[in-house]
């Protein structure tokens, strides 16, 4: 990686999730706003936490471990323990698979009853 802020992709996405998308997300709630809130807060950060900012760690993670620098490789395999000790979160289990079946039998259910509802 580019040793300057904002040499990186990864710097502009973190930052746009961060500070863009998470600060609407934020004055949204503030201003009583539910469609800044949401759509163009909390969804964008959910959408580009897990579709642009983990798959650029994980390909920072696969270029260090196939580096034949040592510190490279030290580092890719301290990012890969920091990036599954926080998908590994309740918070993240429903993106990794490893959901609680109880609780997604109860997601489930409720998604059907919403569907069902709506039927025509």
């Amino acid at each position: 990686m580019k040793p300057v802020k904002f040499g990186n992709k990864i710097d502009f996405t973190w930052f746009e999730i961060w500070h863009h998308e998470g600060r609407r997300a934020r004055h949204g709630a503030s201003m009583m706003g539910p469609d800044y809130t949401h759509w163009h807060g909390t969804y964008e950060v959910a959408k580009h936490f897990y579709t642009k900012f983990i798959p650029e760690l994980e390909e920072l993670i696969e270029k260090g471990m196939k580096s034949s620098d040592a510190k490279k490789q030290e580092a890719a395999k301290n990012l890969q323990a920091v990036l599954d000790k926080k998908l590994s979160s309740d918070d993240h289990k429903w993106y990794t698979g490893k959901m609680d079946p109880a609780e997604k039998a109860a997601r489930e259910k409720a998604a059907a009853e919403f569907r069902k509802r709506y039927e025509k």
